[in-house]
């Protein structure tokens, strides 16, 4: 049965856009793609030194669509504390049927905002809005939104009252 829905759907995205338009819906396009912060160590760091301040996750797409699609480019935005966190990846990746994929997303973070990441209590959790640009065969899905709430995240060498080493939130 799955050779034959296999089949099946390759025939169909073969087939002009006027007879496979339900296929490659923007609607459909959202609604199969799956995505999850990766659960592996180091999957969201915050670096709060000076001369690294940086934020940096890892995100897993998975393509649940009878197609290909290529996955544009991708921003996370995040908030830990009070601090305002963004990191961005403008490269993408593509990803055929069924297939998963992890991207890196990493950007700077400026001294104010390193400031307020300095001054978050020990065990604080980030919330993360994650923003891509989805490409399939027909469309381009710009408005792709997943919102990540209390994520765990690893602060590498955040300051401290009692002492400069690493901690984790």
């Amino acid at each position: 049965m799955d050779l034959l829905l296999n089949t099946f759907f390759e025939l169909v995205s073969h087939l002009p856009k006027l007879l496979s338009w339900w296929l490659y819906s923007p609607e459909r396009t959202r609604r199969n793609m799956h995505v999850s912060v990766s659960a592996r160590e180091g999957s969201v760091e915050v670096w709060c030194d000076k001369s690294q301040a940086k934020f940096s996750l890892w995100v897993e797409f998975k393509n649940d669509n009878a197609f290909p699609i290529e996955i544009d480019r991708a921003e996370a935005s995040g908030v830990l504390h009070a601090a305002r966190l963004t990191a961005t990846n403008l490269f993408g990746m593509p990803l055929k049927r069924g297939e998963s994929g992890s991207l890196h997303l990493e950007g700077r973070i400026d001294d104010i905002n390193l400031e307020l990441v300095n001054k978050a209590p020990e065990n604080e959790s980030v919330r993360i809005e994650l923003r891509a640009i989805i490409m399939n065969k027909y469309h381009r899905v710009r408005d792709f939104r997943v919102p990540f709430d209390n994520l765990m995240c690893k602060l590498i060498n955040k300051r401290t009252r009692q002492s400069p080493e690493a901690s984790n939130c």
